[in-house]
């Protein structure tokens, strides 16, 4: 159908308007020696592309570590510690089987000790709930739905927040005036959120959730809610009950960093909010498909196992 002559002079008008304001921001950023920043048609960030996560930087900070700002010598110590944790290879660690990454997470040029930056103390203020979860989660045989969605190869990496892996941590995005589209290498996990829509019905709970976007002035922010009650409990260090609500947010401060910093407000598992972040940097580094089976061809050997065992205690045959 044709636009009528007055409506589309008055598009063409908002769109010089906003091509003027985009260039004025942009001169005014160079005038003041800030890195320029690509963006959209609409005026907005353009974060399309290929961005790293390959860091070491744990979830909370080491108890040898006080800082969550290193200096460099600082930085390389932790480093070398974490990297010869990995070299032992602790079945019980696994952010650290067989990592990538080689350096710890920089963000606007600063190495990080923990992702965690609130509580100041970078960790995790579980109550005893989140505890008994985190135990279950890692340890519990009683049944599939009790092992890591990650080892039964269903995903849970790229859903809200973004969790740092020991590798394969690429992400791609595809970005349109309704919709950013966020890609993650690691198990193939894809997330296409609505900008600008509100939530779903609580009773409607995907796997990873249910995400909306909108932008608050050049960041972009998600809110995650109704997660799946099975699937809600998917992280490597944090675990999420199905009340949990995550705000992620993205920030991008030069055309090849993206801070990413986001908000776990779950009373269920946490005593309080937490807050953490940490920077991809972009990449011409390509993703490949992800196979995962070994976790589901293993499973039934690991609950076999279990049983057995439990059968041993018992003193049964």
């Amino acid at each position: 159908m044709r636009l009528p002559k007055f409506t589309r002079a008055a598009a063409c008008g908002l769109s010089a308007i906003v091509l003027a304001a985009v260039a004025a921001s942009s001169a005014a950023a160079q005038s003041a020696g800030q890195p320029v920043i690509p963006r959209s048609a609409d005026g907005h960030p353009d974060l399309q592309g290929i961005w790293s996560s390959q860091w070491l930087t744990p979830v909370e900070r080491p108890a040898s570590v006080k800082a969550l700002v290193l200096d460099e010598a600082q930085a390389r110590k932790l480093t070398s510690e974490i990297l010869t944790r990995a070299d032992e290879g602790n079945p019980l660690d696994p952010e650290l089987s067989n990592p990538d990454a080689k350096s710890l997470a920089i963000v606007r040029g600063q190495y990080r000790s923990s992702q965690i930056i609130d509580p100041p103390d970078g960790k995790l203020p579980l109550n005893d709930a989140g505890r008994a979860a985190m135990r279950g989660y890692i340890g519990g045989l009683d049944g599939p739905e009790q092992r890591m969605t990650t080892e039964r190869c269903i995903g849970g990496v790229g859903w809200a927040p973004l969790q740092i892996r020991s590798a394969n941590m690429l992400h791609r995005i595809v970005q349109t005036p309704n919709y950013v589209v966020l890609h993650t290498e690691a198990y193939d996990d894809l997330r296409i959120i609505p900008v600008g829509v509100p939530h779903m019905p609580r009773a409607v709970s995907p796997p990873g959730g249910d995400s909306t976007a909108r932008w608050d002035g050049d960041v972009l922010e998600v809110e995650t809610r109704n997660f799946a009650p099975d699937l809600s409990t998917h992280g490597i260090v944090t675990v999420l009950s199905p009340k949990a609500v995550i705000v992620e947010r993205f920030e991008l401060v030069s055309p090849d960093e993206l801070i990413y910093r986001y908000t776990v407000n779950d009373p269920e598992y946490y005593s309080s909010p937490w807050t953490a972040e940490y920077s991809l940097a972009r990449t011409r580094d390509q993703m490949y498909e992800y196979a995962c089976h070994e976790g589901n061809y293993s499973l039934r050997g690991m609950l076999w196992g279990a049983r057995r065992q439990q059968r041993e205690a018992g003193g049964g045959k």
